[in-house]
């Protein structure tokens, strides 16, 4: 038996971030995961297994939802360092846990 798929697990750090800064700016607007999903052109399913950490968004998803969110430029600008960075830690992370398990 398959483990449930968790974006949560392999990618901590994105999955904090994209909380942060998606369904938290989702509920400050006062959207429901329907009313966003609409606005972005994407399925209620995508923002509800994103925001149980089921699964990433693709960056052309993530395109769609900081639109749909109304992010500044500079908003924008900002989310993709920041996730860039997100990736990074999550990738350090990884390396530092596969090097353990080789000793």
């Amino acid at each position: 038996m398959s483990r449930p798929r968790s974006s949560r697990r392999e990618f901590p750090h994105v999955s904090r971030f994209l909380e942060e800064k998606i369904t938290h700016r989702r509920k400050e607007m006062g959207l429901s995961q329907t009313a966003l999903a609409e606005r972005a052109g994407v399925t209620r399913n995508c923002i509800q297994q994103m925001e149980c950490h089921e699964h990433l968004p693709l960056p052309s998803t993530m395109f769609r939802l900081i639109k749909a969110l109304e992010f500044s430029e500079k908003e924008t600008a900002e989310f993709w360092v920041e996730i860039d960075a997100a990736y990074a830690q999550d990738r350090t992370l990884k390396e530092t846990a596969s090097e353990a398990c080789e000793v």
